[in-house]
């Protein structure tokens, strides 16, 4: 082969080469650009997962405590000792305070002279017993006869002697009231003022008086000065006008020391029992409540829900208030008097999804799901509350089914496992993604 045949065969050899470099170069640049093309719209595969929470429909409004409690007043100026921590339970019977009176015990001796008065009285009247016995038996004889002659008076049509029967049966019912001794000193007995009478000589000699638990229960020394005004006794009594702007206005939550005659030093609550008055702005919120039903309640002091049974319902007009009886965690609520309620009226386990997950397809709510192979699949749900940002949406029943609206038929709707599409521009159901 002469030199020329040789350099022609080199060229066409680094000819062939340079187009071999030149297919393999464009081979990974169309390579690089498929492979880049998931990336340049990777956006659009951005997904997340559907996230489990509680969604609750309830009503905030105010409530107000009513607590069976007796509060315990100073019976002398002086100095008082308590034996009872602010909150302690205590049975019956047990010593709560002393008072050590400062210099004087008047006040003492003039309820021993009213009570050594009213022991004579009792003791002198004694003798009349017997007699009063006999008049109170004529006296209900009367009562009896004039029962029956106004009523054969009205059956007769004698309307005119019924006025004057109306007056002498009243004489006698005064009469009856008299001889009982109704709210009268005569209903009480000598020895139950004796026995009064010796504590008190016994208070006066030592100049200390000591306070027992009446009942069991627990002790507070907070007054708020609204134990009478929302008493245990009036409770079913109270409307939507008796919740009045004010706020806990307590004495004080320090245990008393010197303290005055006339002045609440402490007071012992029931804990087995207490009810809550629940202020109703719109009676149509609670429509489906009815006395004897259950309630259930968390107050702004802790998430804590509690369950009460309704007593009864007051309405006003298209207002009114709930009362409920509870009768455990007293403990977190013993030294409340008015707060911020919230009635539960339901709660449901539901999915959170972001507000733009959501597309309609074929007038059908749902989200574009991803499964493993990367396709793309619409899927109905259920909106059950939403807000600007999140729509919370039903998991269905066990089989994550749900029904369609305006439809029995039930449809696979989205679980735990879904991966859902963020950006749904331009997705469609079928397609796939990486």
């Amino acid at each position: 082969m002469s030199l020329k045949e040789r350099e022609e065969k080199r060229k066409k050899q680094k000819k062939r080469g340079n187009i071999g470099r030149l297919f393999l170069v464009s081979f990974i640049f169309i390579y690089l650009f498929f492979r880049s093309i998931p990336s340049l719209f990777g956006v659009t595969s951005k997904s997340i997962f559907p996230e489990s929470t509680i969604i609750e429909d309830k009503i905030e409004t105010k409530g107000i405590i009513i607590k069976k409690e007796n509060v315990y007043y100073a019976d002398g100026n002086g100095t008082l000792e308590l034996y009872v921590d602010e909150g302690e339970r205590v049975p019956s019977g047990i010593k709560i305070a002393q008072l050590s009176m400062l210099d004087e015990t008047s006040t003492l001796k003039q309820e021993l002279n009213e009570l050594n008065k009213k022991i004579d009285i009792l003791t002198k009247t004694e003798k009349d017993n017997e007699i009063i016995k006999i008049d109170e038996n004529k006296v209900q004889e009367g009562l009896d006869e004039t029962i029956r002659a106004i009523q054969n008076s009205i059956a007769d049509k004698n309307y005119e002697k019924v006025e004057v029967l109306k007056g002498k049966l009243s004489l006698y019912y005064g009469k009856q009231r008299e001889i009982s001794g109704e709210d009268t000193l005569i209903s009480y007995s000598v020895e139950s003022l004796e026995k009064s009478r010796d504590e008190l000589l016994q208070q006066i000699t030592s100049n200390t008086i000591d306070y027992y638990s009446k009942q069991s229960g627990i002790v507070s020394y907070i007054i708020d000065e609204f134990e009478d005004i929302y008493s245990f006794n009036n409770k079913e009594k109270y409307t939507y006008s008796d919740f009045k702007e004010a706020s806990n206005k307590q004495n004080s939550n320090e245990k008393p020391k010197d303290v005055e005659y006339g002045k609440p030093i402490f007071k012992i609550i029931d804990n087995l029992e207490w009810y809550m008055i629940i202020k109703i702005d719109n009676m149509k919120d609670v429509s489906n409540y009815e006395v004897g039903k259950y309630i259930t309640i968390t107050s702004d002091k802790n998430n804590k829900e509690i369950k009460g049974i309704i007593k009864n319902i007051n309405k006003d007009g298209n207002k009114g208030t709930i009362l409920c009886k509870f009768n455990t965690d007293f403990y977190d609520y013993y030294d409340k008097r008015f707060i911020d309620v919230s009635i539960i009226k339901y709660k449901h386990e539901a999915y959170k999804l972001p507000i733009k997950c959501v597309v309609e397809k074929d007038g059908i709510k749902g989200v574009y799901t991803k499964d493993i192979s990367g396709i793309i699949k619409f899927k109905p749900i259920e909106i059950l509350a939403e807000d600007d940002k999140f729509v919370y949406v039903s998991n269905g029943d066990k089989n994550n089914k749900i029904k369609l609206k305006g439809s029995d038929k039930l449809v696979k709707t989205i679980s735990i496992f879904d991966e859902i599409l963020l950006n749904t521009k331009n997705v469609k159901d079928g397609s796939i993604i990486e």
